[in-house]
């Protein structure tokens, strides 16, 4: 019971000192007088290597590795551009090269055929070829295969042509044909191609016109001729047809003969 009563004491007093301790240290902090924030200072040189060490450098080679990918699609982005321009001329050159092929195989085409034309109008002034029907047809036959050659010949320059265009115009480009000549020639529908070809002038129905003149009294005096050797033809044909059968007839007995004594 003593024994308790010592400890129970003890821990009052040591409870006590504990309080007191507290106390006096409150009081000196309260009479202790308020410390105020520091002023703003500038950083210190090492404060500054610590930050450009662990933020700018890192920020800086960010930005420098963006900047490279960006110039890099930049030049594949102009690579690609450079590519489609150099298949775009290539195409235009190739329209372009077969467009003056289609050209020059129409104005040499038709040089061959204003040459035949003119040599079948040569030949019907001179006299030289016959003034029949046969005549009149070729000489409009001619006409008509030039006609037609230079139709299809326009038409597969006009195919190019708008090939090209439209090719053109994809791109956005504006492009006005020009045609040379005189505006009195495009009204007048004289193509400028053929207005200094002096063969394409050839009046072929004048000259049938002149045939017809020139030869029309003597149709009936060539028909007699034409019917005389045209009989003359038929008998040496049937004396022909004759001889043939005579010397088939002939071989027949010889190879009888041949057969009679072997």
């Amino acid at each position: 019971m003593v024994d308790h009563d010592d400890e129970l004491l003890a821990a009052v007093r040591d409870l006590t000192r504990t309080i007191e301790a507290l106390q006096q240290e409150l009081e000196s902090t309260q009479r202790r007088p308020r410390l105020r924030p520091s002023p703003l200072r500038p950083p210190t040189p090492r404060e500054l290597l610590a930050f450009t060490d662990e933020v700018a450098v890192p920020a800086t080679i960010a930005v420098l590795e963006t900047s490279v990918r960006a110039l890099e699609g930049f030049q594949r982005a102009l690579a690609l551009a450079r590519t489609e321009r150099d298949v775009r001329d290539r195409t235009t050159e190739a329209t372009s090269a077969t467009s003056k092929r289609a050209s020059e195989l129409r104005q040499t085409t038709l040089s061959q055929l204003d040459g035949v034309l003119a040599r079948l109008q040569q030949a019907a002034s001179d006299g030289t070829l016959p003034a029949d029907d046969g005549a009149r047809e070729l000489l409009t036959e001619a006409r008509e295969l030039r006609d037609d050659v230079d139709s299809r010949l326009r038409d597969v320059g006009a195919d190019v042509d708008r090939q090209q265009i439209d090719r053109t115009e994809s791109t956005d480009v504006v492009r006005i044909d020009v045609q040379e000549g005189r505006p009195d020639d495009l009204q007048n529908g004289v193509s400028p191609d053929n207005r200094g070809d002096p063969a394409s002038r050839v009046d072929v129905d004048a000259e049938l016109e002149t045939l017809k003149e020139q030869y029309g009294d003597d149709e009936a005096e060539n028909d007699m001729p034409d019917t005389a050797s045209e009989n003359a033809d038929r008998e040496n044909e049937g004396a022909d047809e004759n001889g043939e059968t005579t010397d088939s007839d002939g071989d027949d007995d010889d190879v009888a003969g041949s057969d009679s004594e072997s």
